[in-house]
């Protein structure tokens, strides 16, 4: 399973539900590496999305060529709304991660709250794969801004209902930063997983107004 993709796609969506009027916009950029959730997936790669927000309301696509697999895209669509209720930032949206070439998919339910400078957000999710048995998963995130830095702790957790795919639970921790150069964003994250090994990601994009 890849269990994918993107504090990339989670800034995107965090600014684009944030505009009060109808806005189209395409970000692309390179990776150094490929990692979501404390999970690597590949090397370093490109990335483009488009995106379209309307008060509180986003939607957008999101593409990397998948770095498991040759020839194939990884492309991910998804769509939520946001608001605030007495101070509070609460927020609800959906992610479908669909392949060009493998046969799984995955797609899940994310409920976010967010207070000053703390975040939490829960996915609920389901992964199909022809391969092995479906099953579910559960993520769960808190992140905290401390000056210019985000700090992250996250859960991932697997229910395979009896199936033959393994079990896998695990936890990751992230420390990430970043600035602009002109029109250009930079940023740097620092991570590790509970399951696997310390990892460094650098990322460069920038925005264009459609």
């Amino acid at each position: 399973m890849n269990v994918l993709k993107k504090s990339l796609l989670a800034s995107a969506v965090a600014l684009a539900s944030a505009t009060a009027v109808a806005e189209v916009s395409m970000t692309v950029g390179m990776v150094s590496d490929y990692v979501y959730r404390g999970s690597e997936l590949g090397d370093a790669g490109a990335y483009a999305s488009i995106d379209y927000a309307s008060g509180g309301f986003y939607a957008g696509v999101w593409t990397i060529s998948d770095t498991d697999t040759a020839d194939s895209l990884e492309y991910d669509i998804y769509a939520g709304y946001e608001t605030e209720i007495s101070g509070v930032s609460v927020g609800l949206g959906y992610t479908a991660y669909e392949y060009t070439g493998p046969s799984n998919s995955e797609a899940e339910f994310t409920l976010s709250l967010g207070m000053g400078p703390v975040s939490f957000a829960y996915s609920d999710g389901e992964d199909k794969n022809t391969a092995v048995d479906d099953y579910d998963y559960d993520v769960m995130s808190l992140s905290a801004d401390i000056s210019i830095f985000t700090l992250t702790y996250g859960e991932y957790d697997q229910d395979s209902d009896g199936s033959k795919t393994e079990i896998v639970d695990y936890e990751w921790s992230e420390i990430s930063t970043g600035t602009e150069v002109g029109a250009v964003s930079l940023g740097v994250t620092l991570g590790s997983k509970s399951s696997g090994k310390d990892y460094l990601v650098l990322d460069m994009s920038t925005a264009i107004d459609l």
